[in-house]
């Protein structure tokens, strides 16, 4: 019999036969397991898929990957993850990948919102940054971490709205930033380690404060550029944009149809669009002006 390790994750209780280093072991008086990774074989095909792309397949409570080199990965019914490694393989790329387009699909089945974003704790709650890739959503988050405020995720960002609240449920502890950005933030080369072989994205872990309690969420965050090399704007969004916003900054939205979710991916993106201040955080390219990025929220915010 395999053994089994026991992890926290997106307010979920995780049972792996992978050793998974990056999560927050659960406690002995966690409940039962809701979620299963096994190391089996996986199919290597659907046989009815709704939607399909280079990488992957998707149908109801069905989800297939393949990463060449990596693993073939299938999720369904929300509750197990089967992995399937390929020879020569590399530990930390398998996990890469399960921990997050994997993760992110079992999500989508279990039909949370799931944003493409990075999330802090602060004394009001959590506050999410959300954006296209590169923007720099995991860099601010970095800088408040900086500060004392610790981290709830990155990338994969999951939240769900009970009672006409919006919780966000934490990730596990660490940041993927860019090296400008590290140099930014003045972080010793040894505080980070390589996210994977030939990308240049460093791991930057954040255990301070970390807690894998849900939070309610506070504001959200949209951040964009501007060519303008002096200019740095807040801006809140009102009404359907909101909406819109969160619609457009969900993480593997294109999984959505071939999932059969996405008529309860309305009704969580509305829920939280109805219930969290959603505001446009703009800002030169160059250079990134973090410092100044955290003090305008820290004012927004109250804090």
């Amino acid at each position: 019999m395999s053994q089994a390790f026991d992890y926290l994750l997106s307010g979920l209780c995780l049972r792996s036969e992978i050793p998974l280093p990056e999560l927050v072991p659960a406690p002995e008086t966690a409940k039962p397991a809701e979620v299963r990774v096994r190391l089996a074989e996986t199919p290597k095909a659907l046989e009815k898929p709704v939607d399909s792309g280079v990488l992957y397949e998707a149908a109801p409570g069905q989800f297939l990957l393949h990463m060449p080199g990596i693993a073939h990965y299938f999720a369904r019914n929300g509750e197990e993850i089967i992995v399937e490694p390929e020879t020569g393989s590399l530990a930390a790329e398998v996990r890469l990948f399960l921990l997050g387009t994997v993760w992110a699909a079992l999500m989508h089945q279990r039909e949370l919102l799931v944003l493409h974003a990075s999330g802090i704790r602060t004394s009001l709650g959590a506050v999410i940054f959300i954006g296209r890739s590169s923007v720099g959503k995991s860099s601010l988050a970095a800088a408040f971490y900086r500060q004392g405020y610790p981290v709830l995720g990155d990338d994969v960002m999951v939240v769900k709205v009970n009672d006409e609240q919006a919780l966000a449920y934490p990730g596990f502890p660490q940041l993927h930033v860019w090296p400008d950005m590290l140099y930014a933030l003045e972080v010793p080369p040894a505080e980070v380690t390589l996210l994977r072989p030939k990308l240049a994205k460093r791991v930057l872990a954040t255990p301070i404060g970390f807690t894998s309690e849900p939070q309610p969420v506070k504001a959200i965050y949209v951040l964009q550029f501007t060519n303008n090399e002096e200019e740095l704007k807040l801006e809140h969004f009102q009404g359907m944009t909101r909406f819109s916003v969160l619609l457009n900054n969900t993480f593997r939205e294109k999984f959505l149809g071939g999932l059969g979710v996405r008529p309860a991916h309305f009704h969580q993106v509305n829920g939280v669009a109805r219930s969290v201040p959603v505001a446009s955080l703009t800002r030169p390219e160059q250079p990134p002006q973090l410092e100044r990025m955290v003090e305008m929220i820290k004012e927004d915010l109250g804090l």
